[in-house]
């Protein structure tokens, strides 16, 4: 097994057990979290943290860890939007979105 399986191995536990002990739950279609864990993982592999693929990384740590996978904007997105900015978590009463309502 190489770096990435391992780190997306390591990644996929956490979050499955940040689902568990929160109020929210992975996104039910399991590409779309397949694919965010991959990034996740590629982002630790190269800069040492999981941090959000779906967010700029800037370089300086304390605007950074700020969206180290979970991100803090995570709560307040699923609130206002069901799901947050990469769609890897959603609200427990998530019912999915058409493709042509997503941004």
């Amino acid at each position: 097994m190489d770096n990435k399986d391992q780190e997306e191995r390591n990644i996929r536990k956490m979050l499955n057990d940040y689902a568990a002990s929160s109020p929210y739950r992975l996104h039910p279609d399991a590409r779309i979290v397949n694919s965010v864990i991959r990034g996740l993982a590629i982002r630790k592999i190269k800069y040492g943290h999981a941090y959000c693929p779906c967010r700029l990384i800037t370089g300086n740590s304390e605007s950074d860890k700020k969206i180290i996978c979970p991100c803090v904007y995570h709560q307040e997105e699923i609130e206002r939007e069901e799901e947050c900015h990469c769609s890897l978590f959603v609200s427990d009463h998530y019912q999915g979105k058409e493709p042509h309502d997503r941004e």
